[in-house]
Formats: C-alpha cells, sequence, structure tokens
C-alpha cells in the first residue's frame, strides 16, 4: 500500500539523485576544463621554446658560417643553465657521405661498358656491394632499382638497361613527367623512381649515407669510422675494416681526439694511411677518399638550439664559391629532448 509518506521518500531520492548527476557532471567538466587549459598551455609553452631553440640554432648557423673558425672553439658551444633556454651549437665539414651523383655517373658508365670493357653487374658496383652486402637488399630488388637510376638519370627516353624504366612505363603506371632524365637535385627525388621502396624497407635511415653535392671521395679527416669502411667495399669484401678505420680516426686526430689542435697529424695522407690499415691492395679504392680538412668546396654546417625540452636542428649543405658561400640545400627537423 502506497501511503502519502511514500510518495515524499520517493521525490526525495530523485531529487537526491539529480544533485549528485549535476556534481558528477560538473566535475566532469571542470576536470575537462583543466585537461584543455593544461593542452593549450604546454602548446603555447612548446611554441615558445620552439622559436626561442630556432633563434638559437640560427646563431649557431651564423657562427659556424665564420671563415677559418675551428671546430673546438669555444663560441660554437654555449649554455645558460640558470634560465630557461639552452644553446648548444655543432657543426662539422662534409664530404661523410658518398657522392650519389657521382655514384650515378659511374653505374652509367659501367652499364654501357664505359673504358671499352665489358657492363660491370649490378652485385659487382659499388652500391650494389653497399645494397646487398651490408644492408641485405635482395640481388633482384637492388638490380631493378639501380637499373632505374640509371635511366633516371640519362638524357633520353631510350632504355639503355636490361630492367630499367622509362617514360612509357612510369606512364603506364599512372605516374607522369617521370623520370626527369636529369641528375637527382635533392635526396627527395631518390624517392620517385620505380623500386626505391626496396631500399627505404630496410634502410629507412639511408638519407644519412648519400649526398648529392659531393664526389665520389669521401673525406678521410671528416668522415667517421662507418663511413670510411663502408667506402671500401669491393667484391672480395672490405679492404678496410670498422676497427681500423677507428685506428685512421685516431692517429689524424691526436691523443686529445679532437680536430684543429697542436698534435693532430699534419698533412694526412689517405694512400700512406691506407697502406698502413687496408687488408688489402689500397690502390683498388684509393680513388675513393680525399684529405679535404674542415672545408672543402662542399660542406655542411649542422646547428641545433635548445630551449626548456624542445631541440631544433638545422642542416645547410654549402658551396664554397671565392668569398662567399652558396646556400645549396636547408633542413630543419625539430624534437623533444630528455635533457631539459
Amino acid at each position: 500500500m502506497i501511503t502519502p509518506n511514500t510518495h515524499i521518500h520517493c521525490k526525495k531520492g530523485s531529487a537526491l539523485i539529480a544533485i549528485f548527476m549535476i556534481m558528477a557532471i560538473l566535475s566532469m567538466l571542470v576536470v575537462s576544463s583543466i585537461a584543455v587549459v593544461k593542452v593549450q598551455t604546454d602548446s603555447v609553452t612548446a611554441e615558445s621554446h620552439g622559436h626561442v631553440a630556432r633563434i638559437l640554432a640560427e646563431k649557431g648557423i651564423a657562427l659556424c658560417s665564420v671563415r677559418n673558425i675551428k671546430r673546438n672553439d669555444p663560441l660554437l658551444t654555449q649554455s645558460n643553465p640558470s634560465g630557461t633556454e639552452g644553446y648548444n651549437a655543432k657543426f662539422e665539414a662534409l664530404a661523410t657521405t658518398f657522392g650519389f651523383n657521382a655514384l650515378v655517373n659511374q653505374m652509367i658508365a659501367d652499364a654501357r661498358g664505359g673504358g671499352g670493357g665489358p657492363p660491370v653487374q649490378v652485385e659487382q658496383s659499388f652500391l650494389g656491394l653497399l645494397f646487398i652486402d651490408v644492408w641485405g637488399l635482395e640481388p633482384q630488388a637492388a638490380s631493378f632499382f639501380l637499373n632505374n637510376i640509371v635511366e633516371w638519370v640519362d638524357p633520353d627516353d631510350e632504355v639503355t638497361t636490361l630492367e630499367g624504366w622509362e617514360r612509357p612505363n612510369y606512364i603506364y603506371a599512372g605516374f607522369t613527367g617521370r623520370p626527369y632524365n636529369r641528375y637527382f637535385k635533392s635526396l627527395d627525388e631518390v624517392e620517385l623512381v620505380q623500386g626505391f621502396e626496396a631500399l627505404r624497407t630496410i634502410k629507412p635511415n639511408w638519407k644519412d649515407y648519400f649526398n648529392i653535392w659531393t664526389g665520389a671521395s669521401i673525406d678521410i679527416i671528416s668522415a667517421n669510422a662507418e663511413m670510411l669502411s663502408l667506402a671500401s667495399i669491393t667484391p672480395s669484401g672490405r679492404l678496410l675494416q670498422v676497427g681500423d678505420a677507428v685506428a685512421i680516426k685516431s692517429e689524424i686526430y691526436g691523443a686529445d681526439g679532437q680536430l684543429d689542435t697542436e698534435d693532430d697529424l699534419p698533412s694526412p695522407n689517405p694512400q700512406t694511411l691506407l697502406q698502413q690499415y687496408c687488408l688489402g691492395d689500397p690502390s683498388l679504392i684509393l680513388d675513393r677518399y680525399s684529405a679535404e680538412g674542415t672545408r672543402p668546396e662542399y660542406f655542411m654546417i649542422e646547428s641545433t638550439g635548445w630551449s626548456g625540452k624542445v631541440a631544433l636542428t638545422v642542416k645547410m649543405s654549402l658551396q664554397n664559391k671565392g668569398n662567399s658561400l652558396l646556400l645549396l640545400e636547408r633542413t630543419e627537423k625539430i624534437y623533444y629532448s630528455q635533457n631539459e
């Protein structure tokens, strides 16, 4: 039997439930508002730090552009630990990577029987050995990609390799305007060559090993030990092992491990060093090395600015043109650093 008092208790219970629901909704709104404010604050803070990091990186670029500045100059490493801004700029001369254009030149000569000899098989070419023996690319995929590079840079639409693609092939696949029939103007263009995906799959950071500005030789002074070793690849294996390349770098840098200091090896000679450390005949690979030092004709400046946890790196490829520098390429990368 329902009494009047029962109706009163039901109404009170319903009102209490409604109040709790309203309070829950209000709590959720407050939490959401706080989260939105935090996101907005973090976004503004990150943007501010990113702006400061860019300014600091640009400062490093300006300092590095000064002619004859040494790598160990204290101006190139600055910091302000008492404030919110941290600064550290660095640069290194390039010839530390293989010259893609120069290697393509050699590949074209090989494919066409340059020098009067028979064409060199892809598996025996420098890039073929690098892709297949070192990075593990399947020989068929390597052959397809490298032949397509040859067809991409030659000046006509005639197929000169066994499996290379020319304009009709690209049109049939839905790509107009390819190939460009010229040398690459950036490494990004290499990604347009048919067969490139196979390389990206096995070596996502492949760009770290190439540039299109320097020649085929790499600077024995500036290049790291890995690059020096990779440049020694021959069909019979590497003539310069990584450990021996490290020994070469130690000899060049001297006891303090730094360039541009008094204990540096004066006038490093690639032939002398290779004869000392190579496992085979150094004459087979001698033309792949040079000793250009900190400012060859083509070089790169790398500068990183830090602000808070935001870091921004600027890389610029430059060419010495008399008393001026010609900018060839510029890239930026912004990321969060673990250090604050």
